[in-house]
């Protein structure tokens, strides 16, 4: 009778440790899960978190009050493709010879490791969810890496099933560490707008007048000694549509682009809120970024291509367990070379080898050896889709300086002080003064360029 008394009162206490252990086995052991949210064609301050007053995204904000923006984060090319392929790779664009958005006939080589690859390898269980954009066969899972692999297709780009998608994947997986990407079409329906099109993800209502739209911002004009090349490039409507707009056209689109981060921002919440219904937040971290920005009216630009800080600025926010709240970092962050490593280092996947990019995870947690780096490395080739115009530029960006130069036109190059002209609409070129600075960032982007096998060929440019 007492034994069976015994164990009539230690069972609950078993069962209750066995529960205990394996969800200890499942979610405590150090390997969270990882969740990566990409929006498409957001600049860097299109969001509340940066500042910026037109625009309500609650989420976003809820993102950077719970863990660390980096208010310094740049795409490795502000073009869909090869963006996308940078930051899946951790290699740049013409390393991986994925330079413009990728034709019916090309394909990404199978000598680079994908990142869903790498974690799935890991023991992780991945899945990918939304715009794709690679020229990576879906099919093709023993390259990609991710098991769960949905709405990509063309057709399905619809943002508003997304969080379903998601939603089912956490559901089946939240017993076990998973990384999953969601990648959202807003706001790029601003291209459809500008045109005239039907949107591809979502509806906008009629925008208002232009007195009721956001100003123009600061940088509206056409700066001064700017490469002639970079209105040559602006040969095809579909693309650029804004060549001859008014500046009341112009208020219009920034209107337009707001409410569609807005729309984008309405989702990410909803996935969110998905992580919370299976218990999730306290074991995810959570990656936020964009695969590029886009002019947002900045030099009468919409689009993305050049090089100007609106088209390669992006945002980039970690959070999660053990990262840092509410914090704005300054760190100088490549997307497309830092994503990889990033999610390596919280998932414990090993590295292939060759990556340049580095892990934020140490700085995001406030490890003493965080480290910084002196400069950032962004390229572009203008094109027309998947046919390239036969332009290439690169840009080295430090803490306060910006050099751009492109491998066609009269004028080539651009030199910005950031920290005096964020807006950059003060070429520095012909400036005395800046001539020693000039110099040292043409032989540092010079040597990146020999270091990383980059034929793009600076100082026989200059000469």
């Amino acid at each position: 009778m007492r034994i069976c008394i015994f164990i009539k009162n230690i069972l609950p206490v078993i069962l209750c440790l066995v529960w205990w252990a394996d969800g200890f086995g499942q979610q405590g052991t150090g390997r969270p899960n990882v969740l990566v949210i990409m929006t498409d064609q957001q600049t860097a301050t299109a969001m509340e978190a940066a500042g910026n007053t037109y625009l309500s995204t609650p989420n976003m904000n809820w993102l950077a009050r719970r863990g660390v923006r980096y208010s310094r984060a740049y795409c490795a090319q502000p073009l869909c493709t090869p963006s996308r392929v940078s930051m899946f790779t951790g290699r740049m664009p013409h390393e991986t010879g994925i330079t413009i958005n990728a034709g019916p006939g090309d394909k990404l080589s199978r000598q680079w490791e994908m990142l869903g690859k790498t974690v799935h390898k890991a023991g992780y269980r991945t899945g990918y969810v939304g715009k794709w954009h690679m020229p990576v066969d879906i099919a093709d899972k023993e390259h990609h890496g991710f098991d769960y692999i949905e709405n990509t297709s063309r057709s399905d780009w619809k943002d508003a099933s997304i969080p379903s998608y998601a939603a089912r994947f956490l559901k089946e997986h939240k017993d076990e560490p998973f990384f999953l990407v969601t990648s959202f079409e807003n706001p790029h329906d601003i291209c459809e707008w500008a045109r005239g099109d039907e949107l591809r993800s979502d509806e906008l209502t009629n925008a208002p007048a232009p007195e009721a739209c956001p100003p123009l911002p600061p940088n509206y004009a056409i700066p001064d000694l700017e490469p002639d090349i970079v209105r040559a490039q602006q040969v095809d409507f579909k693309t650029y549509p804004t060549v001859d707009w008014s500046e009341d056209r112009w208020r219009q689109y920034r209107w337009a682009y707001y409410r569609l981060v807005e729309k984008v921002d309405y989702y990410i919440g909803r996935v969110i809120e998905s992580l919370r219904r299976n218990n999730l937040i306290d074991n995810t971290v959570i990656i936020f970024t964009s695969d590029h920005g886009d002019g947002n009216a900045a030099h009468k630009w919409n689009q993305k291509q050049v090089l100007y800080e609106e088209s390669v600025h992006v945002p980039f926010i970690i959070t999660g367990p053990g990262v840092r709240q509410d914090v704005t970092a300054e760190l100088l962050v490549n997307t497309g070379l830092d994503l990889f490593p990033t999610v390596c280092d919280f998932t414990g996947a090993e590295l292939p080898s060759g990556l340049r990019g580095i892990s934020l995870k140490p700085e995001a947690t406030g490890d003493k050896t965080a480290i910084s780096r002196p400069f950032i490395i962004a390229e572009t080739e203008f094109a027309l889709n998947d046919k390239s115009l036969g332009i290439r530029g690169r840009t080295i960006i430090t803490d306060q300086y910006k050099y751009i130069v492109y491998d066609k036109g009269e004028l080539k190059e651009q030199l910005f002080d950031l920290a005096a002209d964020g807006g950059e609409m003060n070429n520095l070129v012909f400036s005395r003064e800046h001539q020693e600075i000039l110099s040292a960032l043409r032989r540092q982007l010079s040597g990146w360029c020999g270091e990383t096998g980059d034929n793009f060929d600076v100082e026989g440019i200059t000469r």
